[in-house]
């Protein structure tokens, strides 16, 4: 049996390698060149934004930073996905490129929970206390209002106003007709208005609270007395204060 010899089996491998070098190269250069090719002439034709309530589509467009018909490789989806995080609004998002030229953006929004009075100007709050955004725009908003109690320099009183805030919204202990209203320097004299009445509330055990108010409502409206305030603050107490005529 005929036995290549040493050289010439050296000789085969070192063809085969070139030949492998040769595919490797070829692949690379080929898909260097596919990639840059769509980067080039690949452009954005479509931006879907689903799931915006409060965002309006110009507003997403500055967010991320990308327009229709700019290449769109030009920005990568997670770079997208953090300066959509940046806004205050965006709780959660899903961006996706497609080869189409379509960016899919999915998004959940922040909902406003309550009006931040700060040095006077009126703010949107979520529910953790955020600040969403200034309202520019003067308009009824059916939200409750936190009046002045500032987050960085009264960080308890504000949490204590959340607090209450959120029971309200989701426990829906007293519903009310007009505007809520939250004041208080501590969480010790923390008052709430509703409908014109005032109702010193204090800190801790707002449902207990707000359960003992409830039970004295319907006495109240049905003697028809004119309040001055309400006092919740004492255990298992109601102290009611008619307005002197």
């Amino acid at each position: 049996m005929y036995k290549k010899s040493k050289y010439q089996q050296k000789n085969h491998k070192n063809k085969k390698l070139i030949f492998s070098l040769v595919i490797i190269v070829a692949i690379v250069s080929v898909t260097a060149w596919l990639y840059f090719y769509l980067k080039q002439n690949l452009y954005i034709k479509e931006i879907v934004f689903i799931g915006n309530q409060h965002l309006h589509k110009e507003d997403l467009y500055n967010i991320l930073r990308v327009h229709k018909n700019d290449p769109i490789y030009s920005v990568s989806a997670k770079r997208m996905h953090n300066n959509l995080m940046q806004s205050p609004w965006v709780k959660n998002a899903i961006v996706r490129k497609e080869f189409s030229g379509k960016i899919l953006v999915q998004l959940s929004e922040a909902i406003p929970a309550a009006i931040l009075y700060k040095s006077k100007k009126p703010y949107f709050i979520d529910s953790t206390g955020v600040i969403l955004e200034e309202i520019s725009e003067p308009s009824v908003i059916f939200l409750p209002v936190i009046m002045e109690i500032d987050p960085l320099k009264n960080e308890n009183t504000y949490k204590e106003a959340l607090t209450l805030v959120n029971l309200f919204k989701d426990k829906k202990l007293m519903p009310y007709s007009g505007q809520l209203e939250i004041t208080g320097r501590t969480p010790d004299e923390l008052n709430i208005k509703v409908d014109n009445i005032l109702i010193k509330i204090g800190s801790g055990d707002y449902e207990k609270k707000i359960e003992r108010l409830e039970k004295i409502k319907e006495e109240i409206k049905n003697k028809n007395i004119t309040i001055e305030h309400i006092d919740l603050r004492f255990s298992e107490q109601v102290i009611v204060k008619p307005l002197k005529q």
